[in-house]
């Protein structure tokens, strides 16, 4: 079931409008990448050079998959516990952005993930996707509580 408060932000024009300019930052990412790629491929080999681009992602895979079980459980603990702690909730959108940055294939975008599964940075990039798509923590927890 689609929330009504989603779709009245969406129809929103300004909120419509920072979303494309985030997805538009984000895509130049991968066009750094390949950049990278053509340039480091040449130097390195391109068999090399794909097997280093695999074992960062797999090795992204795993930390993520690491990362998102701890964050649950924690958010599950304290949700059982009838405790709000906004942190492991804001913690959630930044390991699913460091997760996104850390599986996709390529150096540059491997690095910003890596560097997004610092704790504090993980958090900051969380709170600011919180705050920018308005995601209230609090009324969620909520929920979890009474799904329980």
């Amino acid at each position: 079931m689609l929330n009504l408060k989603v779709l009245i932000r969406i129809l929103n024009l300004d909120y419509s409008i920072r979303l494309l300019y985030i997805i538009l930052t984000i895509s130049l990412i991968p066009l750094v990448d390949c950049y990278l790629i053509i340039l480091l491929s040449h130097f390195l080999g391109e068999f090399l050079f794909l097997s280093i681009l695999l074992f960062l992602s797999l090795a992204g895979f795993i930390l993520s998959v690491r990362m998102m079980k701890k964050n649950i459980f924690l958010i599950n603990e304290h949700t059982g516990n009838n405790i709000f702690s906004g942190y492991y909730y804001h913690m959630l959108p930044g390991t699913i952005m460091a997760s996104v940055f850390c599986i996709m294939p390529g150096i540059f975008g491997s690095l910003i993930g890596f560097f997004l599964c610092i704790p504090y940075f993980r958090y900051k990039s969380g709170k600011l996707i919180s705050r920018v798509l308005r995601i209230d923590w609090k009324e969620i927890h909520e929920y979890l509580n009474i799904m329980d």
